[in-house]
Protein backbone atom coordinates (compact mmCIF):
# COMPACT_ATOMS: atom_id res chain seq x y z
CA UNK A 1 0.00 0.00 0.00
CA UNK A 2 2.77 2.15 0.42
CA UNK A 3 3.13 2.49 -3.49
CA UNK A 4 -0.18 4.65 -3.18
CA UNK A 5 1.10 7.67 -1.29
CA UNK A 6 4.28 7.77 -3.09
CA UNK A 7 2.62 7.67 -6.29
CA UNK A 8 0.25 10.32 -5.79
CA UNK A 9 3.36 12.45 -4.37
CA UNK A 10 5.38 11.45 -7.77
CA UNK A 11 1.92 12.62 -9.28
CA UNK A 12 1.55 16.27 -7.33
CA UNK A 13 5.89 17.06 -7.66
CA UNK A 14 5.13 16.02 -11.76
CA UNK A 15 2.19 18.38 -11.72
CA UNK A 16 3.43 20.96 -9.76
CA UNK A 17 6.58 21.19 -11.46
CA UNK A 18 4.62 21.24 -14.86
CA UNK A 19 2.32 24.45 -13.63
CA UNK A 20 5.62 26.34 -12.56
CA UNK A 21 7.27 26.27 -15.84
CA UNK A 22 4.69 26.59 -18.12
CA UNK A 23 2.38 29.77 -18.84
CA UNK A 24 -0.61 27.59 -17.70
CA UNK A 25 -1.37 30.24 -14.49
CA UNK A 26 0.20 33.22 -15.81
CA UNK A 27 1.49 35.17 -19.15
CA UNK A 28 4.94 33.76 -18.09
CA UNK A 29 5.98 30.42 -16.22
CA UNK A 30 5.26 31.01 -12.00
CA UNK A 31 8.21 29.08 -11.74
CA UNK A 32 10.86 31.38 -13.40
CA UNK A 33 8.97 34.45 -11.56
CA UNK A 34 9.60 33.15 -8.21
CA UNK A 35 13.52 31.84 -9.17
CA UNK A 36 15.60 33.39 -6.07
CA UNK A 37 18.49 33.84 -8.58
CA UNK A 38 16.67 35.49 -12.02
CA UNK A 39 12.65 36.01 -9.96
CA UNK A 40 11.07 39.34 -8.55
CA UNK A 41 12.87 39.06 -5.82
CA UNK A 42 15.79 40.63 -7.93
CA UNK A 43 13.68 43.69 -7.91
CA UNK A 44 13.77 44.93 -4.51
CA UNK A 45 15.95 47.76 -3.84
CA UNK A 46 17.12 49.03 -0.73
CA UNK A 47 14.73 51.78 0.88
CA UNK A 48 17.97 53.82 1.68
CA UNK A 49 19.87 53.36 -1.87
CA UNK A 50 21.81 56.10 -3.11
CA UNK A 51 21.22 56.46 -6.81
CA UNK A 52 23.18 59.50 -6.85
CA UNK A 53 26.67 59.01 -9.36
CA UNK A 54 29.33 60.26 -11.59
CA UNK A 55 28.01 58.19 -14.31
CA UNK A 56 31.00 56.57 -16.76
CA UNK A 57 29.85 56.00 -20.36
CA UNK A 58 32.17 55.94 -23.38
CA UNK A 59 29.68 57.44 -25.17
CA UNK A 60 30.21 60.77 -22.82
CA UNK A 61 32.47 62.98 -23.94
CA UNK A 62 32.59 65.46 -20.53
CA UNK A 63 31.97 65.26 -16.86
CA UNK A 64 28.73 64.09 -15.73
CA UNK A 65 27.89 64.45 -12.24
CA UNK A 66 24.02 63.40 -10.90
CA UNK A 67 22.73 64.16 -7.36
CA UNK A 68 19.44 63.05 -6.29
CA UNK A 69 17.61 64.98 -3.66
CA UNK A 70 15.61 63.42 -0.39
CA UNK A 71 12.28 63.29 -2.83
CA UNK A 72 14.58 60.80 -5.57
CA UNK A 73 14.03 63.86 -7.61
CA UNK A 74 17.21 63.74 -10.36
CA UNK A 75 19.81 66.90 -10.99
CA UNK A 76 21.86 66.50 -13.95
CA UNK A 77 25.33 68.62 -14.13
CA UNK A 78 26.97 67.74 -17.52
CA UNK A 79 29.87 69.47 -19.14
CA UNK A 80 28.97 68.76 -22.57
CA UNK A 81 25.15 69.34 -23.65
CA UNK A 82 24.89 65.98 -25.60
CA UNK A 83 26.02 64.26 -22.27
CA UNK A 84 23.04 65.72 -20.80
CA UNK A 85 20.04 64.17 -22.58
CA UNK A 86 21.98 61.06 -22.80
CA UNK A 87 21.76 60.95 -18.92
CA UNK A 88 18.29 62.01 -19.44
CA UNK A 89 17.41 59.07 -21.08
CA UNK A 90 19.37 56.76 -19.34
CA UNK A 91 17.81 57.89 -16.05
CA UNK A 92 14.04 58.01 -18.04
CA UNK A 93 14.98 54.18 -18.89
CA UNK A 94 16.32 53.25 -15.54
CA UNK A 95 13.19 54.36 -13.52
CA UNK A 96 9.66 54.31 -16.25
CA UNK A 97 11.27 51.68 -18.97
CA UNK A 98 8.04 49.52 -18.82
CA UNK A 99 6.36 52.73 -19.05
CA UNK A 100 8.12 54.07 -21.87
CA UNK A 101 8.15 50.91 -23.83
CA UNK A 102 4.33 50.62 -23.48
CA UNK A 103 3.39 54.08 -24.57
CA UNK A 104 5.03 53.83 -27.62
CA UNK A 105 4.16 50.67 -28.37
CA UNK A 106 0.59 51.54 -28.11
CA UNK A 107 1.28 54.37 -30.10
CA UNK A 108 2.97 52.53 -33.15
CA UNK A 109 -0.16 49.95 -32.78
CA UNK A 110 2.04 46.91 -31.78
CA UNK A 111 0.64 46.49 -27.93
CA UNK A 112 -0.71 43.23 -29.18
CA UNK A 113 3.15 42.41 -29.56
CA UNK A 114 3.75 42.33 -25.52
CA UNK A 115 0.13 41.82 -24.23
CA UNK A 116 -1.84 39.68 -27.24
CA UNK A 117 -5.01 39.49 -28.94
CA UNK A 118 -6.63 41.79 -26.36
CA UNK A 119 -4.75 45.10 -27.88
CA UNK A 120 -5.77 43.76 -31.61
CA UNK A 121 -8.71 46.34 -31.96
CA UNK A 122 -6.40 48.82 -30.29
CA UNK A 123 -3.57 48.19 -32.73
CA UNK A 124 -6.12 48.67 -35.77
CA UNK A 125 -7.14 51.91 -34.68
CA UNK A 126 -3.68 53.65 -34.14
CA UNK A 127 -2.42 51.71 -37.36
CA UNK A 128 -5.63 53.35 -39.19
CA UNK A 129 -5.31 56.72 -37.82
CA UNK A 130 -2.14 57.50 -39.45
CA UNK A 131 0.04 57.00 -36.00
CA UNK A 132 3.51 55.98 -37.43
CA UNK A 133 2.42 57.82 -40.75
CA UNK A 134 2.03 61.13 -38.36
CA UNK A 135 5.65 59.96 -36.44
CA UNK A 136 7.56 59.47 -39.83
CA UNK A 137 6.33 62.74 -41.01
CA UNK A 138 7.53 64.79 -37.75
CA UNK A 139 11.00 62.96 -37.48
CA UNK A 140 12.07 63.87 -41.09
CA UNK A 141 11.96 67.37 -40.03
CA UNK A 142 13.29 66.56 -35.95
CA UNK A 143 16.34 64.70 -38.06
CA UNK A 144 17.08 67.56 -40.43
CA UNK A 145 17.80 69.96 -37.69
CA UNK A 146 21.42 69.56 -36.65
CA UNK A 147 20.16 70.69 -33.31
CA UNK A 148 17.38 68.46 -32.64
CA UNK A 149 19.17 65.36 -34.57
CA UNK A 150 21.97 65.53 -31.84
CA UNK A 151 19.63 65.65 -29.12
CA UNK A 152 17.41 62.55 -30.03
CA UNK A 153 20.28 60.50 -30.71
CA UNK A 154 21.85 61.67 -27.55
CA UNK A 155 19.05 60.74 -25.50
CA UNK A 156 18.53 57.46 -27.66
CA UNK A 157 21.83 56.59 -26.96
CA UNK A 158 21.09 56.70 -22.99
CA UNK A 159 17.72 54.80 -23.15
CA UNK A 160 19.84 51.80 -24.52
CA UNK A 161 22.62 51.95 -22.57
CA UNK A 162 19.97 51.02 -19.79
CA UNK A 163 18.72 48.59 -21.85
CA UNK A 164 21.38 46.68 -23.28
CA UNK A 165 22.74 46.63 -19.05
CA UNK A 166 19.98 44.67 -17.93
CA UNK A 167 20.16 41.18 -17.19
CA UNK A 168 18.02 38.03 -16.64
CA UNK A 169 17.75 39.12 -13.12
CA UNK A 170 17.74 42.42 -13.39
CA UNK A 171 15.18 43.14 -16.18
CA UNK A 172 11.60 45.28 -14.77
CA UNK A 173 9.06 43.05 -13.19
CA UNK A 174 6.30 44.10 -15.69
CA UNK A 175 8.74 42.49 -18.02
CA UNK A 176 9.21 39.51 -16.37
CA UNK A 177 5.36 39.11 -15.59
CA UNK A 178 4.39 39.14 -18.95
CA UNK A 179 7.56 37.07 -20.60
CA UNK A 180 8.61 40.12 -22.86
CA UNK A 181 12.25 41.29 -23.30
CA UNK A 182 12.31 45.52 -23.70
CA UNK A 183 12.30 46.84 -27.13
CA UNK A 184 15.51 49.05 -28.63
CA UNK A 185 14.83 52.53 -28.53
CA UNK A 186 14.98 54.95 -31.64
CA UNK A 187 14.22 58.61 -32.63
CA UNK A 188 11.45 57.41 -34.32
CA UNK A 189 10.17 56.07 -30.98
CA UNK A 190 10.55 59.62 -29.31
CA UNK A 191 8.80 60.91 -31.99
CA UNK A 192 5.54 57.92 -31.90
CA UNK A 193 5.85 59.44 -27.84
CA UNK A 194 5.29 63.08 -29.03
CA UNK A 195 2.52 61.93 -31.59
CA UNK A 196 0.59 59.86 -28.86
CA UNK A 197 0.57 63.39 -26.73
CA UNK A 198 -0.70 65.26 -29.54
CA UNK A 199 -3.52 61.94 -29.75
CA UNK A 200 -4.36 62.29 -25.81
CA UNK A 201 -4.25 66.18 -25.46
CA UNK A 202 -6.01 66.85 -28.74
CA UNK A 203 -7.92 64.18 -30.62
CA UNK A 204 -11.55 64.23 -28.82
CA UNK A 205 -14.10 64.84 -31.06
CA UNK A 206 -18.07 63.87 -31.62
CA UNK A 207 -18.17 64.07 -35.60
CA UNK A 208 -19.89 61.25 -36.24
CA UNK A 209 -22.04 61.27 -33.09
CA UNK A 210 -22.56 65.02 -34.50
CA UNK A 211 -23.71 63.70 -37.82
CA UNK A 212 -26.00 61.30 -36.60
CA UNK A 213 -27.94 63.72 -34.84
CA UNK A 214 -27.88 66.12 -37.84
CA UNK A 215 -29.90 63.51 -39.69
CA UNK A 216 -32.16 62.80 -37.32
CA UNK A 217 -33.56 66.51 -36.32
CA UNK A 218 -34.45 69.48 -38.33
CA UNK A 219 -31.62 72.54 -39.02
CA UNK A 220 -34.00 74.32 -36.63
CA UNK A 221 -34.04 71.86 -33.74
CA UNK A 222 -30.85 70.76 -33.88
CA UNK A 223 -29.11 74.17 -34.04
CA UNK A 224 -31.39 75.22 -30.65
CA UNK A 225 -29.58 72.17 -29.33
CA UNK A 226 -26.31 72.23 -30.55
CA UNK A 227 -25.62 76.36 -30.67
CA UNK A 228 -22.07 76.57 -32.33
CA UNK A 229 -20.37 78.53 -29.09
CA UNK A 230 -18.16 76.74 -26.68
CA UNK A 231 -19.35 75.62 -23.66
CA UNK A 232 -16.56 76.93 -21.46
CA UNK A 233 -16.77 80.27 -22.59
CA UNK A 234 -18.43 82.80 -20.25
CA UNK A 235 -20.48 85.51 -22.36
CA UNK A 236 -18.88 89.01 -22.82
CA UNK A 237 -21.23 91.81 -22.66
CA UNK A 238 -20.38 94.95 -23.63
CA UNK A 239 -20.64 97.84 -20.64
CA UNK A 240 -23.61 99.23 -20.56
CA UNK A 241 -25.96 97.14 -21.78
CA UNK A 242 -29.18 96.12 -19.86
CA UNK A 243 -29.28 92.24 -19.40
CA UNK A 244 -31.59 90.21 -17.11
CA UNK A 245 -30.89 86.48 -16.58
CA UNK A 246 -33.49 84.46 -18.08
CA UNK A 247 -36.69 83.03 -16.45
CA UNK A 248 -35.63 79.78 -17.51
CA UNK A 249 -32.17 78.05 -18.64
CA UNK A 250 -32.29 75.50 -20.79
CA UNK A 251 -29.94 72.40 -19.68
CA UNK A 252 -27.57 71.96 -22.78
CA UNK A 253 -26.46 68.12 -23.43
CA UNK A 254 -23.37 67.69 -23.33
CA UNK A 255 -22.44 65.75 -26.19
CA UNK A 256 -24.75 64.77 -29.43
CA UNK A 257 -25.24 61.18 -28.14
CA UNK A 258 -26.64 61.97 -24.64
CA UNK A 259 -30.09 62.29 -26.88
CA UNK A 260 -31.59 58.87 -27.43
CA UNK A 261 -32.79 57.55 -30.58
CA UNK A 262 -32.45 55.57 -33.08
CA UNK A 263 -30.50 56.88 -35.88
CA UNK A 264 -28.75 55.82 -39.03
CA UNK A 265 -25.64 53.27 -38.88
CA UNK A 266 -22.29 54.62 -38.70
CA UNK A 267 -19.03 53.61 -37.36
CA UNK A 268 -17.94 54.89 -33.58
CA UNK A 269 -13.61 54.86 -32.68
CA UNK A 270 -13.02 51.57 -30.47
CA UNK A 271 -11.57 54.34 -27.52
CA UNK A 272 -11.51 58.16 -27.42
CA UNK A 273 -9.08 60.18 -25.22
CA UNK A 274 -10.69 61.02 -21.35
CA UNK A 275 -13.03 64.31 -22.17
CA UNK A 276 -12.19 65.56 -18.69
CA UNK A 277 -8.26 66.05 -20.39
CA UNK A 278 -7.34 69.78 -20.80
CA UNK A 279 -5.31 72.54 -19.15
CA UNK A 280 -5.65 75.79 -17.22
CA UNK A 281 -3.12 78.82 -16.52
CA UNK A 282 -3.12 82.04 -14.86
CA UNK A 283 -0.03 84.44 -14.50
CA UNK A 284 0.21 87.12 -11.42
CA UNK A 285 2.12 89.87 -12.31
CA UNK A 286 5.41 90.97 -9.66
CA UNK A 287 3.22 93.89 -9.07
CA UNK A 288 1.07 91.71 -7.03
CA UNK A 289 3.44 89.58 -5.39
CA UNK A 290 5.64 89.71 -2.47
CA UNK A 291 8.45 88.80 -3.62
CA UNK A 292 7.76 91.47 -6.42
CA UNK A 293 8.79 88.28 -9.11
CA UNK A 294 5.88 87.02 -11.71
CA UNK A 295 4.44 84.00 -10.68
CA UNK A 296 3.27 81.58 -13.91
CA UNK A 297 0.86 79.12 -12.72
CA UNK A 298 0.21 76.14 -15.31
CA UNK A 299 -2.58 73.14 -14.51
CA UNK A 300 -2.58 70.40 -17.10
CA UNK A 301 -5.62 68.32 -16.58
CA UNK A 302 -3.96 64.80 -17.58
CA UNK A 303 -4.88 60.98 -16.73
CA UNK A 304 -3.68 59.63 -13.49
CA UNK A 305 -1.31 57.08 -14.34
CA UNK A 306 0.78 54.83 -11.90
CA UNK A 307 4.00 55.59 -12.96
CA UNK A 308 2.88 59.89 -13.38
CA UNK A 309 3.04 60.67 -16.73
CA UNK A 310 5.72 63.05 -15.52
CA UNK A 311 9.24 62.84 -14.62
CA UNK A 312 10.39 65.36 -12.45
CA UNK A 313 14.32 66.57 -12.85
CA UNK A 314 16.73 69.16 -13.85
CA UNK A 315 19.53 69.78 -16.52
CA UNK A 316 22.01 71.66 -15.94
CA UNK A 317 24.76 72.08 -18.57
CA UNK A 318 26.98 75.30 -19.49
CA UNK A 319 24.80 76.23 -22.09
CA UNK A 320 21.02 76.46 -20.31
CA UNK A 321 19.72 75.10 -16.63
CA UNK A 322 15.92 74.41 -17.05
CA UNK A 323 14.22 72.08 -13.94
CA UNK A 324 10.75 71.28 -14.02
CA UNK A 325 8.58 68.26 -15.13
CA UNK A 326 9.53 65.88 -17.82
CA UNK A 327 7.99 63.55 -20.26
CA UNK A 328 9.65 59.90 -20.07
CA UNK A 329 10.11 58.87 -23.16
CA UNK A 330 11.09 62.92 -24.77
CA UNK A 331 14.27 65.22 -24.05
CA UNK A 332 13.82 68.11 -22.12
CA UNK A 333 12.08 69.53 -19.60
CA UNK A 334 8.39 70.23 -20.90
CA UNK A 335 6.69 72.36 -18.12
CA UNK A 336 9.04 74.20 -15.95
CA UNK A 337 11.72 77.39 -15.55
CA UNK A 338 14.91 78.29 -16.51
CA UNK A 339 17.27 81.20 -14.63
CA UNK A 340 15.66 83.54 -17.06
CA UNK A 341 12.06 82.15 -17.32
CA UNK A 342 8.95 80.09 -16.60
CA UNK A 343 7.06 78.20 -19.42
CA UNK A 344 4.06 75.62 -19.62
CA UNK A 345 1.75 74.42 -22.12
CA UNK A 346 -2.39 75.06 -21.97
CA UNK A 347 -4.56 72.54 -23.83
CA UNK A 348 -6.69 74.88 -26.48
CA UNK A 349 -9.12 71.94 -27.28
CA UNK A 350 -8.53 72.41 -31.16
CA UNK A 351 -11.07 70.31 -33.72
CA UNK A 352 -8.12 69.05 -35.14
CA UNK A 353 -9.35 65.73 -37.03
CA UNK A 354 -12.01 65.93 -39.84
CA UNK A 355 -13.60 62.97 -41.44
CA UNK A 356 -14.24 62.31 -45.56
CA UNK A 357 -16.91 59.88 -46.53
CA UNK A 358 -13.99 58.05 -50.33
CA UNK A 359 -15.90 56.32 -53.04
CA UNK A 360 -14.03 53.85 -54.30
CA UNK A 361 -13.82 52.91 -58.30
CA UNK A 362 -14.32 49.53 -57.32
CA UNK A 363 -14.00 46.55 -54.83
CA UNK A 364 -9.83 46.64 -55.42
CA UNK A 365 -9.85 50.62 -54.23
CA UNK A 366 -7.09 51.21 -56.30
CA UNK A 367 -8.87 54.67 -57.18
CA UNK A 368 -11.04 57.03 -55.55
CA UNK A 369 -13.10 60.05 -56.66
CA UNK A 370 -11.29 63.33 -55.77
CA UNK A 371 -11.84 66.54 -57.73
CA UNK A 372 -13.89 65.00 -60.58
CA UNK A 373 -11.38 62.38 -61.22
CA UNK A 374 -10.13 58.86 -60.44
CA UNK A 375 -7.27 59.55 -58.17
CA UNK A 376 -5.06 56.87 -57.24
CA UNK A 377 -5.16 55.19 -53.91
CA UNK A 378 -1.62 54.33 -52.02
CA UNK A 379 -1.69 51.56 -49.45
CA UNK A 380 0.40 51.16 -46.63
CA UNK A 381 0.44 47.10 -45.05
CA UNK A 382 0.48 47.11 -41.66
CA UNK A 383 1.95 43.95 -40.01
CA UNK A 384 0.55 43.38 -36.53
CA UNK A 385 2.58 40.73 -34.41
CA UNK A 386 0.19 39.35 -31.95
CA UNK A 387 1.54 36.97 -28.79
CA UNK A 388 0.81 33.82 -29.11
CA UNK A 389 -0.82 34.29 -32.31
CA UNK A 390 -0.43 34.50 -36.03
CA UNK A 391 0.39 37.78 -37.25
CA UNK A 392 -2.03 40.08 -38.96
CA UNK A 393 -2.14 42.35 -42.54
CA UNK A 394 -4.09 45.11 -41.80
CA UNK A 395 -3.98 46.79 -45.56
CA UNK A 396 -4.92 50.39 -45.20
CA UNK A 397 -5.58 52.68 -48.17
CA UNK A 398 -3.99 56.16 -48.20
CA UNK A 399 -5.99 59.19 -49.64
CA UNK A 400 -5.73 62.99 -50.40
CA UNK A 401 -7.31 63.42 -46.74
CA UNK A 402 -5.43 60.59 -45.10
CA UNK A 403 -5.37 56.71 -44.37
CA UNK A 404 -8.90 55.53 -44.34
CA UNK A 405 -9.17 54.50 -40.75
CA UNK A 406 -13.05 53.07 -41.23
CA UNK A 407 -14.13 50.84 -44.34
CA UNK A 408 -15.91 47.40 -44.51
CA UNK A 409 -13.55 45.32 -42.55
CA UNK A 410 -13.27 48.08 -39.83
CA UNK A 411 -15.81 50.08 -38.21
CA UNK A 412 -14.20 50.31 -34.27
CA UNK A 413 -17.53 49.36 -31.90
CA UNK A 414 -19.74 48.84 -34.97
CA UNK A 415 -19.06 46.22 -37.92
CA UNK A 416 -22.01 46.38 -39.79
CA UNK A 417 -21.48 49.63 -41.70
CA UNK A 418 -19.95 49.76 -45.24
CA UNK A 419 -19.12 53.17 -45.66
CA UNK A 420 -15.21 54.29 -46.16
CA UNK A 421 -14.10 57.69 -43.84
CA UNK A 422 -10.37 58.65 -44.47
CA UNK A 423 -9.58 60.76 -41.32
CA UNK A 424 -7.60 64.42 -41.91
CA UNK A 425 -5.78 64.76 -39.02
CA UNK A 426 -3.87 68.07 -38.13
CA UNK A 427 -1.24 66.01 -36.41
CA UNK A 428 -0.68 64.08 -39.90
CA UNK A 429 1.41 67.13 -40.56
CA UNK A 430 5.16 67.34 -40.33
CA UNK A 431 6.44 69.53 -37.15
CA UNK A 432 9.33 69.71 -35.07
CA UNK A 433 8.01 69.49 -31.60
CA UNK A 434 11.14 68.82 -29.97
CA UNK A 435 12.54 72.27 -31.01
CA UNK A 436 10.01 73.93 -28.87
CA UNK A 437 11.17 72.69 -25.79
CA UNK A 438 14.81 73.05 -27.51
CA UNK A 439 14.51 76.74 -27.55
CA UNK A 440 12.08 76.85 -24.41
CA UNK A 441 14.49 75.62 -22.16
CA UNK A 442 17.00 77.77 -23.37
CA UNK A 443 14.87 80.79 -23.42
CA UNK A 444 16.27 83.95 -21.57
CA UNK A 445 13.35 86.32 -22.43
CA UNK A 446 9.91 87.00 -24.24
CA UNK A 447 11.55 87.23 -27.66
CA UNK A 448 12.76 84.26 -27.20
CA UNK A 449 9.74 82.71 -26.09
CA UNK A 450 7.88 84.21 -29.10
CA UNK A 451 10.79 82.39 -30.95
CA UNK A 452 10.39 79.10 -29.79
CA UNK A 453 6.48 79.29 -30.51
CA UNK A 454 6.69 80.29 -34.03
CA UNK A 455 5.77 77.56 -36.32
CA UNK A 456 7.33 79.37 -39.35
CA UNK A 457 10.63 78.61 -37.27
CA UNK A 458 10.17 74.99 -37.38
Amino acid sequence: MRIIPFSLFAVLTVATIFLLNTKTLLPAPLGKLLSPQHGVWQNAEAADADFSADLQFDALKGKTDVYFDERLVPHVFAEVETDAYFIQGYLHAKFRLWQMDLQTLSAAGRASEAVGEIALTHDREFRRLGMVYAAENSLKVMEADPQTKAICDAYTAGVNAWINSLTESTLPVEYKLIGYQPTEWSNMRTALFLKYMSYDLAARETDFEMTNARRFFTLEDFNLLYPAIQDSLDPIIPRGTAFTKPAMVLEKPNTADSVYFKGPASVEASQKPDVGNGSNNWAVSGSKTASGAPILCNDPHLGLNLPSLWYEMQISTPSFNAYGASFPGSPNVIIGFNDSIAFGFTNGGRDVRDYYEIQFKDESRKEYWFDSAWKQTEFRYEEIKIAGKPTLIDTVAYTVFGPVMFDKSYSGKRTDNKTNYAVRWKAHDSSNELLIFTKLNRAKNYADYQDAENREAR
